[in-house]
């Protein structure tokens, strides 16, 4: 079965709500300026998995569902997420983004920074609209993070010294972060206990952990036709992930040291120089190190979850954890 397939069986119980969140965002979202939202409407054209709108409504059903509240603080998450995107893409200077050209490469840099801040500010009315200082506190906090996690990225591109922890460090603040925030949103909305808000951070953490390090295997292991850029991007951008660290940990290295730290601190490489440093991590037991990384913090994330009564939606959050770990792209 396909990841839209799966996405589309477990958000069944959510379809109508998650189609709510689209058509708000697209409300909110909308400018008096036409390139503004001839910008917007091509960064909503390629959507994503939709997961954190998921996570922050199925969280937010394992007590009382409050979709009026919930709404409004899908639209802001997803708002801040796409703004991240946008910002992301201008400091890569990617002009692609899942097999479509990006903001920057049709409008310019300057149009797409303005787009990511223009989403940015239109989040502050809806966190106002939720009316509960909690969120206030949760959503600047995650923003800030997030912008943290960025920074670090950019401050370890190029480091092939780069530690295991550093990673971590690095993808808790980016990734990891703004996925528990959308699950500890949802929990706080559904008047959780203190005790069940914590574990569904928690659950969101350990999940958007093994989210990344999966990402960053598919992208040693997948083509450019599955994951919409080519095998070994992250490589070619600077950016040392999990499985190349952990690959560079083994001896002997017969060269490969050398090899990749030309590339990564050296100017445009043809692909005869990334391929075999590409297809060396992808032999050796990196990927398999990196993956048995991502099936411990899913482990972690159903032990907190199970700690929540037996339910259907306690289910699809269950099944989430399967798909983050199986998913092709």
């Amino acid at each position: 079965m396909s990841d839209t397939a799966t996405l589309s069986r477990l958000f069944s119980g959510i379809q109508p709500d998650l189609d709510q969140v689209d058509v708000t965002f697209q409300e909110r979202a909308t400018s008096g300026l036409d390139i503004l939202n001839s910008a917007s409407m091509h960064a909503l054209g390629s959507p994503g998995k939709r997961l954190r709108t998921a996570l922050t409504l199925l969280s937010g059903k394992l007590n009382s569902y409050r979709f009026d509240k919930l709404l409004p603080l899908s639209v802001a998450f997803e708002m801040v997420h796409l703004a991240t995107l946008l910002h992301d893409d201008i400091v890569d200077n990617a002009m692609t983004r899942r097999g479509n050209p990006t903001v920057n490469a049709l409008w310019g840099n300057n149009i797409a920074i303005l787009l990511g801040d223009y989403y940015f500010a239109k989040t502050a009315g809806l966190i106002a609209d939720i009316n509960d200082n909690r969120i206030d506190h949760l959503f600047s906090d995650t923003v800030a993070t997030v912008c943290e996690g960025t920074i670090m990225e950019i401050m370890t591109a190029g480091r092939v010294d780069l530690t295991v922890e550093s990673y971590y460090e690095k993808i808790s603040h980016k990734t990891a972060c703004l996925i528990a925030a959308c699950c500890k949103g949802g929990a706080i909305l559904s008047e959780a206990s203190n005790e069940e808000i914590q574990l569904l951070h928690d659950y969101g953490m350990n999940l958007g952990i093994a989210f990344q390090i999966i990402d960053d295997i598919l992208d040693y292991t997948e083509d450019q036709k599955t994951i919409g850029k080519p095998a070994g991007n992250d490589l070619r951008q600077g950016m040392v992930t999990l499985p190349l660290i952990y690959a560079l940990q083994e001896q002997p290295l017969n060269g490969n040291l050398h090899q990749v730290h030309t590339i990564l601190n050296g100017d445009a490489h043809t692909e005869e120089e990334f391929m075999p440093i590409v297809n060396w991590v992808v032999k050796g037991p990196g990927i398999k190190q990196a993956r048995d990384d991502a099936y411990s913090y899913a482990a972690r994330a159903r032990a907190l979850l199970n700690r929540f009564p037996p339910s259907a939606d306690r289910d699809v959050l269950d099944e989430l954890i399967d798909f983050v770990l199986t998913r092709n792209h």
